[in-house]
């Protein structure tokens, strides 16, 4: 971070908020107190793997872009100038090696259009001319209080060249957030008629509380374009909310947000939960952490998987800390495949897997096959 901050202007609290969502993320412990529950689902280990090291391919395609791996920079940041170092390196390392990228909330440069703001986003796709890069605004600016529509969806893919819209959707985070957006009503109808008139696919994205399958079925049925589950055991940004609110004295919300820290739905449950009802693109985001997180992902019905909070130190720290970073993921994916194996991601998909734990109570009270039918 600069040690020189610019003078707040009027219309800037969006942007600021941004950079102290940021620094609270670098700073202080901000995951959930529970795990994804990647855990409960075991890999059955191939004795007899029949292929070579050499022989596995990580590439895959989604939404008409060709990814080295099924990996992307999960949303993270913008809107800030002190916040553009980080995206200016997570550009170029996705450029250079075919990831995916998203950025954060492009709300601040909507509500405000200007180079002070608009920069940090704008740099991305200088950066990263081919790769595949999600916008991103929130649910509640397109509530029937919101005011959001089709131009300021068109603003958003048009500031980043964007190849998708991501909206994202957190009412657990805005009810805990000093100055949050408690408004969602009619949201999901206003996002599903302007996906019919944006030319980019648009998706839906949770931020920590994940997805369960009569979401998913309403996705399913709309124009809509897939689902970023973005499940319980990542970063909470209800905590993010709680540690802000205690910055601010403000001790109502600061014990909401600790009381709901953990609110959601694990993401390996709630990306079976979404697969099981959806057959359009699935990202897995929330508490991926490494390439065996991965490729259980993968074989639970992930197309791709996205991380976001073990990105923000090495891309601080410059392109080649995350470089390395994102080159270990490959290993321990390819790793993974290898022990299985599983030449391909496909193969990966068809995997035999042990279902256990608080998953297997969970699916099974929900009444969704543990045989899980949409591998076979």
């Amino acid at each position: 971070m600069s040690d020189s901050k610019p003078t707040p202007q009027a219309g800037d609290v969006t942007s600021f908020r941004k950079l102290s969502h940021l620094e609270i993320c670098l700073h202080q412990p901000v995951e959930a107190h529970t795990s994804p529950h990647w855990e409960d689902f075991q890999f059955v280990h191939r004795a007899i793997p029949d292929l070579d090291w050499e022989e596995i391919v990580t590439t895959t395609q989604v939404f008409g872009k060709k990814l080295s791996l099924p990996f992307m920079a999960a949303a993270m940041t913008g809107g800030h100038p002190e916040v553009r170092p980080i995206n200016e390196a997570i550009a170029r390392v996705a450029e250079k090696i075919k990831i995916g990228m998203g950025v954060g909330s492009e709300r601040a440069a909507i509500e405000k259009n200007h180079p002070y703001i608009t920069e940090s986003f704008q740099v991305v796709r200088s950066l990263a001319p081919t790769a595949l890069i999600i916008g991103n605004l929130g649910a509640a600016q397109f509530s029937r209080k919101g005011g959001f529509g089709v131009k300021e969806a068109k603003a958003a893919v048009s500031l980043i060249g964007a190849d998708v819209l991501a909206v994202h959707v957190n009412p657990a985070q805005e009810v805990v957030q000093v100055e949050g957006d408690n408004f969602f009503h009619h949201f999901f109808t206003q996002v599903s008629d302007m996906a019919d008139q944006l030319n980019v696919p648009v998706i839906l994205k949770e931020v920590g509380s994940g997805f369960a399958r009569e979401e998913a079925a309403k996705v399913d049925a709309s124009p809509l374009a897939g689902i970023d589950v973005g499940g319980l055991g990542g970063t909470s940004w209800i905590g993010v909310e709680a540690l802000r609110a205690e910055q601010k004295n403000d001790t109502f919300h600061a014990n909401l947000g600790r009381l709901f820290w953990d609110w959601g739905i694990p993401t390996a449950i709630s990306l079976v939960e979404v697969r099981s009802a959806t057959n359009k693109t699935v990202i897995a985001t929330g508490g991926v952490r490494n390439g065996l997180d991965a490729a259980k992902a993968i074989a639970l019905g992930a197309d791709i998987v996205g991380m976001a909070l073990p990105l923000l130190k090495p891309a601080q720290q410059g392109d080649d800390a995350l470089l390395g970073f994102i080159q270990h993921f490959e290993r321990e994916l390819r790793t993974a495949m290898f022990l299985t194996g599983c030449r391909t991601l496909s193969d990966l998909r068809q995997a035999a897997l042990v279902v256990t734990g608080l998953s297997r109570d969970w699916l099974s009270q929900r009444g969704i096959a543990l045989a899980m039918p949409w591998r076979k």
